[in-house]
């Protein structure tokens, strides 16, 4: 993903390198009529506004997938341990049940 982010990012610094302001001079020479006539802002200009768009789409999607990892972290899971003793904490197992239970799980 990198390596296309990086593509893409090369293609779209020579598009917006290649629309140069208007000096007089166009793909038919001299005395055209305007910046606006005959592709007066270069060739990429034509294309800058779907670059302009694709970026802004990615930085969203990678701006979305930094947020989704750096979501809440969880603890450690509990052992089958940790739940009899807090089973028993509770008063929802009587002494008896937690002794065999616990020589169960030992075993």
């Amino acid at each position: 993903m990198k390596k296309f982010f990086l593509v893409l990012s090369a293609a779209a610094i020579g598009l917006i390198l290649s629309c140069r302001p208007y000096d007089g001079y166009g793909p038919q020479g001299p005395g055209e009529w305007g910046p606006m006539m005959h592709y007066g802002f270069g060739y990429g200009g034509m294309f800058m506004w779907i670059i302009f768009l694709i970026v802004v789409g990615l930085l969203v999607y990678f701006f979305v997938q930094a947020q989704k990892t750096k979501g809440p972290m969880q603890g450690p899971a509990e052992t089958p341990m940790d739940i009899l003793k807090r089973r028993y904490a509770e008063g929802a197992i009587s002494k008896e049940d937690f002794d065999r239970m616990k020589k169960d799980l030992e075993s």
